[in-house]
């Protein structure tokens, strides 16, 4: 046994060893027969894979005391223990044990899997990064490690790095969500529309993907396709559940009453206590004029989850049509109070405030909707402008993906997503000194914004601006730990300035990330030749 582990291995086996023996555990009668007759850590490890698989988790965690009793370096029983906690809802205590599991055997794949997912549970992503990356050095197509790592990203807001990790991963509908969502959250939606695509030609009949993709389109306010989608899914999954969820859904945000009405009084006849058939089902009755019963289900609605914020509204327009304002004014409030953000809440609360006498209150209400709409006027324009300029770009045409993208920002200069489109643009067009201006405004905004840093670190090194370029690539990389190239750029930059120590190790993150990455080979082979010539 090592002989620092040596010591962590009897400290836990104290810990074990003051829990008592826990009474009324009886596991199958083969395995406590060969436990009188010769106890071993197998035995005993086995006994404690039954109780876990039987949600006995103390009994579970009693055999497993017992094994490292007599084998206290199993690196298996430590992993067994550390599952058995996680499982029980504890990832804090599961924690030691993966580690220790892991010190014994590194290049055992499902200890870090666990500890990854345990670290995320417990909202540690940054350490949880490095087991995934750990478990991906062991299997680099482990499709458990790929999801977990693309997540994790997300979680700390690193898109970027989370579609690079998952960009050739193998064909998987989970991964193919996981790149489909990272794409929506940086508003990459054709992106997100294309890999969809793709993986519902190979699995037309898929739930998820067919979500997921109705998520899109609606969000690119593609309704109509979104009703398409969801109604074959319906028809292909007549009894299910989530399909027919799916459709009652988009039909009513299409508001296409004629086809949703028929179908909610259906899903709600079956399913009366359902959320979503109840506020569905008040959303088209009021729009029916029928507020009474509307008021009834988004009743029963808000009674199922207090905190939605939608249901709260559209009781509170109901009650408003009831001329009952006061009920109405506490909805409306309770709305605003719990995140909506659509200037209709305002517009209605203030129609309230105004029944109830109170004039400059509803006043205030109704500035705000005016400075609302604008808003959405301008990130309207904005959202259409992009997708313009995106098409255009793609066919070749970067002049006027410029134009598109000027107006876009514009309508709406605090994103910086637009402002690094239209860098891309400029970049096209050969326009650096405008590239470099819009890449400064997308890094003004969002400082963290790693594509925005790498590239203007490009730019400066492409001036020999090699300082700049520096400070660029290490923003890069401080940003997203995971940005493979943006490592490959700051070794390159170093390694030009003969600080070949600091290259390597810059280049040494780049290859954990991605051991067979090509650029960072080649690089690796150039800066040890410089290192010799020197």
């Amino acid at each position: 046994m090592r002989p620092i582990f040596a010591k962590a291995v009897l400290v836990f086996a104290a810990v074990l060893a003051v829990t008592p023996c826990i009474l009324g555990c009886t596991g199958p009668a083969e395995l406590e027969r060969k436990l009188r007759v010769q106890p071993d850590a197998d035995t005993y490890a086995e006994l404690g894979t039954w109780f876990g698989d039987h949600h006995q988790y103390d009994c579970a965690l009693d055999a497993y005391q017992s094994g490292l009793k007599l084998e206290p370096g199993s690196a298996k029983l430590y992993y067994l223990v550390g599952l058995t906690l996680y499982a029980a809802g504890h990832p804090q205590d599961a924690l030691k044990p993966l580690g220790q599991s892991i010190y014994l055997l590194p290049e055992v794949l499902k200890p870090h899997l666990l500890l990854a997912s345990a670290l995320d549970q417990l909202q540690r992503h940054e350490e949880a990064l490095s087991e995934w990356q750990a478990a991906l050095r062991i299997d680099h197509l482990s499709i458990e490690a790929l999801d977990g790592i693309s997540n994790s990203l997300m979680a700390v807001g690193d898109y970027s790095a989370a579609i690079e990790a998952l960009r050739d991963a193998p064909h998987n509908d989970t991964l193919t969500l996981d790149l489909a969502l990272a794409y929506g959250k940086a508003n990459m939606l054709d992106k997100a529309s294309e890999v969809l695509t793709k993986a519902l030609q190979r699995n037309p009949s898929s739930l998820p993907l067919t979500a997921a993709m109705v998520t899109v389109l609606v969000r690119q306010v593609h309704y109509q396709e979104a009703v398409h989608l969801a109604a074959k899914s319906a028809r292909l999954h007549p009894t299910n559940l989530e399909a027919q969820r799916l459709y009652l859904r988009v039909l009513v945000l299409n508001g296409d009453s004629t086809l949703a009405r028929p179908l909610a009084r259906r899903l709600l006849t079956a399913h009366p206590h359902d959320f979503d058939f109840l506020y569905l089902s008040g959303i088209l009755e009021n729009q029916a004029g029928e507020y009474i019963a509307g008021r009834a289900h988004l009743e029963q609605a808000v009674a199922l989850d207090p905190q939605h914020y939608n249901a709260r509204y559209n009781l509170g327009m109901a009650l408003l049509e009831l001329k009952d304002f006061p009920e109405a004014r506490e909805q409306l409030a309770k709305a605003l109070e719990l995140g909506g953000t659509e200037p209709e809440i305002r517009f209605k609360y203030a129609t309230a405030l105004r029944n109830l006498g109170e004039t400059e209150l509803a006043k205030q209400q109704l500035e705000l909707y005016q400075k609302q709409v604008q808003s959405n006027q301008h990130r309207a324009l904005a959202a259409s402008k992009t997708a313009q300029g995106d098409k255009e770009l793609a066919t070749g045409d970067p002049q006027k993906a410029v134009a598109d993208y000027r107006e876009a920002v514009e309508a709406t200069p605090e994103d910086a997503q637009i402002a690094y489109k239209l860098a891309l643009a400029l970049d096209r067009t050969g326009d650096t000194v405008a590239e470099r201006t819009a890449l400064e405004q997308a890094v003004k905004i969002d400082p963290g914004f790693a594509l925005a840093q790498n590239q203007l670190g490009y730019i400066a090194s492409r001036s020999g601006d090699s300082a700049s370029a520096e400070e660029h690539f290490r923003l890069a990389v401080r940003a997203a730990p995971g940005y493979t190239q943006a490592w490959i750029s700051l070794a390159a930059t170093l390694g030009m300035e003969s600080r070949f120590s600091e290259a390597q190790e810059a280049l040494a993150s780049a290859l954990k990330l991605e051991p067979d990455n090509v650029q960072a080979l080649q690089l690796r082979k150039d800066l040890t030749t410089a290192q010799e010539q020197r």
